[in-house]
């Protein structure tokens, strides 16, 4: 009738469906909603390594828990030598280096539920300097021991440098421990007892084209003794600090 009010668009479209039809579409958009949020949930404690996902379990005082390992129990990883593991990682680029260093990183948050990349490194090596670790470095309690690896072309030469440096983070609470390394000293690494587990990979450009890499390394052992001093007791890291810079020996000798 002309004189009858002409309805709304919603008003129509609401008289066009049964009354159980939005109960229906809350119902499905209630749960799309909490699927979106289980998967996001499962999604960022499945990538601490993440920065933002790491950040919000810190506010929700979920950060993961490192475990504190023994001979008995600590990972089954492969050994890698210096010279394999340039070889490994000279040719790849930026982003490559970036992938498995995430992939490094994830597997040590999760105690190593997956380890991909993860290998202990083992060689000889030349102690080249030390220092304590801070706020601003990757493990903020312990120190740290810069190596330069060392080979023997031969069983008639003598030990000469090879263009790879390691940093070996020692996490303890006793860091003055780090004056147990002298300069110059040659350390034999091993997976026993010094349990190094690679955590981050660099490639350092040289003049004269022979490229450096520069791994850093965790311990995972339980008890270390220096070679100038006594023993000392390691514990794992209650956190880490993802966006700290490498290498933790800015200025590679």
């Amino acid at each position: 009738m002309p004189g009858d009010p002409q309805l709304s668009f919603i008003e129509q479209l609401a008289s066009r469906r049964p009354p159980w039809f939005w109960w229906l579409l809350a119902l499905i958009l209630a749960c799309c909603f909490s699927i979106l949020s289980w998967s996001l949930c499962i999604s960022i404690f499945n990538n601490p390594q993440l920065p933002r996902n790491y950040e919000i379990l810190r506010k929700l005082n979920r950060l993961p828990v490192h475990k504190a390992y023994t001979f008995q129990t600590a990972p089954k990883h492969p050994t890698s030598s210096a010279a394999t593991l340039r070889k490994s990682y000279l040719e790849f680029n930026g982003g490559e280096l970036d992938i498995v260093n995430r992939s490094l990183m994830h597997s040590y948050l999760t105690n190593f539920r997956e380890a991909v990349f993860c290998t202990y490194l083992v060689g000889t090596y030349k102690v080249t300097r030390t220092r304590e670790l801070n706020k601003d470095d990757v493990i903020s309690q312990g120190f740290a021991v810069q190596l330069r690896s060392m080979i023997q072309p031969d069983e008639y030469s003598q030990l000469t440098q090879y263009p790879l440096i390691a940093e070996i983070i020692f996490p303890t609470s006793y860091s003055n421990s780090h004056k147990g390394f002298h300069a110059g000293d040659i350390l034999d690494l091993s997976i026993t007892p010094h349990f190094a587990s690679l955590l981050h990979i660099e490639k350092h450009e040289q003049d004269d084209d022979d490229t450096i890499v520069v791994l850093t390394a965790v311990s995972l052992a339980s008890t270390l003794r220096s070679p100038h001093e006594g023993p000392f007791d390691l514990l794992p890291p209650r956190e880490v600090k993802l966006d700290a810079s490498y290498p933790l020996f800015p200025n590679n000798e």
